[in-house]
């Protein structure tokens, strides 16, 4: 259901691989500063990552479901409807 985006995969590898660099040049102070600059550079373009958008399959289903509620609601105020009408409404998994 939550699927990871290849971009954000992409940074997270890249991370890991960074973070072991650093633990591997801890004596060398000019690469290690190199490596936290490069990981501090990663973890800002992994946080600009914009949320996507919904499938269109989701937006059909939200859209029906919407339209039905609306056309149950118009059609209960005109005649009562005895079932259980919310029943007809789509569930969430």
């Amino acid at each position: 259901m939550f699927t990871t985006r290849p971009i954000v995969a992409k940074l997270d590898e890249e991370i890991n691989a960074q973070l072991e660099q650093l633990d591997q040049n801890r004596s060398d102070p000019a690469k290690y500063d190199a490596i936290v600059e490069r990981i501090a550079k990663l973890q800002k373009m992994k946080s600009e990552e914009k949320l996507p958008l919904p499938n269109l399959d989701t937006a059909l289903i939200v859209g029906a479901n919407l339209f039905g509620i609306i056309w149950l609601t118009a059609v209960e105020r005109e005649t009562p409807i005895t079932s259980k009408a919310i029943g007809f409404i789509m569930r969430t998994r």
